[in-house]
């Protein structure tokens, strides 16, 4: 991928405090415009159109989960496109098509669709796309992933969190990860409460941090893998209480081992080793239980499933009536819509 003309690269500026809003829909065919867009909701931006002569259309669909700023951003033609200095952290996967990108002065990188790329605070990036090229564009403050790192650890972290270029989905925590991402991508396509409702919203940025710190690899991951805090067994207990007591906070592996002092291994084989299954199965049965004790007692011509399960930090809708079908052999309509 050749370089654009110097004159060609945005000026950088100060990007780390996102916009206070964000359009959900936003389309153009004016090559300003689009820049204007991208810079507004992401980073300064040209974009070079020659040796294609395909019509701009460029549409952009966003959402702020939190910290996050989630977009399906596609230009419906092939082009050349240069930023300014990441300041934030961001996230490119195609969802159809291809684009080779380059942070820096590194090796330009060939992804498809499923295939990712984190790029770092501290250089501009040039990217190709591929005409028909639709990918979701995630953006994430430094300083949230830097803090959440450090809940992870235990212990303040020293230098900047600098991932590696190409991210890695194919492992059982990227391919984790890829799921929560899955989610976002539908919530871009038709929006529902995740993204209005803030208890949902604060749970859906929670995993998409967590499994970007956890999932990819990164200069602190060995320290990440090393953190083995002794005397799980209080701590265990602990946790579980906190599930009981509050089964609608967002709660991820990182949160809650950070909440108890302990590294996520340690969570993860107290767990087994106490209860026999992850953390994060334990709090699924705890809000499904809880899902079905609200769903008995409630007024059926004043609630609904959807507002029960929001209301206990449930997101996915359809993997939660199939769960809770397969443990009370039931749908959770059906339980709403007993008399009592």
């Amino acid at each position: 991928m050749s370089d654009p003309a110097a004159e060609k690269r945005p000026p950088s500026r100060d990007q780390t405090r996102p916009p206070s809003s964000i359009t959900p829909r936003s389309t153009t065919d004016d090559s300003d415009e689009a820049e204007r867009i991208i810079t507004e909701v992401y980073l300064p931006n040209r974009l070079d159109l020659s040796g294609d002569t395909a019509p701009l259309r460029m549409e952009l669909s966003g959402v702020r989960l939190g910290a996050l700023t989630v977009g399906r951003l596609t230009y419906g033609r092939g082009l050349r496109q240069s930023t300014a200095d990441a300041t934030q952290v961001h996230v490119n996967i195609p969802l159809r098509g291809w684009a080779t990108s380059r942070r820096g002065n590194g090796e330009a990188v060939t992804t498809g669709r499923g295939e990712g790329l984190v790029f770092s605070p501290g250089a501009p990036a040039e990217l190709l796309w591929a005409p028909g090229c639709e990918q979701l564009c995630l953006m994430v403050p430094q300083a949230r992933l830097e803090a959440e790192l450090e809940r992870l650890l235990g212990r303040l972290v020293r230098g900047p969190l600098v991932f590696d270029f190409a991210a890695d989905l194919d492992t059982p925590l990227g391919r984790r990860w890829r799921t929560v991402l899955e989610l976002v991508v539908h919530e871009l396509g038709r929006p529902t409460d995740l993204s209005r409702n803030p208890l949902a919203g604060r749970h859906l940025e929670s995993l998409v941090i967590d499994g970007l710190l956890l999932s990819q690899p990164h200069n602190n991951s060995d320290a990440v893998a090393r953190t083995r805090p002794a005397g799980p067994g209080a701590a265990i207990r602990r946790a579980v209480e906190l599930i009981e007591e509050r089964p609608s906070e967002p709660w991820t592996t990182v949160r809650l081992a950070a909440e108890v002092h302990l590294s996520v291994r340690a969570l993860q084989e107290g767990f087994r080793r106490d209860l026999a299954i992850p953390p994060m199965t334990y709090l699924r049965q705890v809000r499904l239980r809880l899902a079905r004790e609200a769903l008995q007692r409630a007024d059926r011509n004043a609630t609904t499933v959807r507002t029960v399960a929001l209301e206990l930090g449930i997101l996915h809708l359809g993997r939660f009536a199939a769960a809770y079908r397969h443990a009370f052999g039931e749908s959770p309509s059906d339980t709403l819509d007993r008399p009592i």
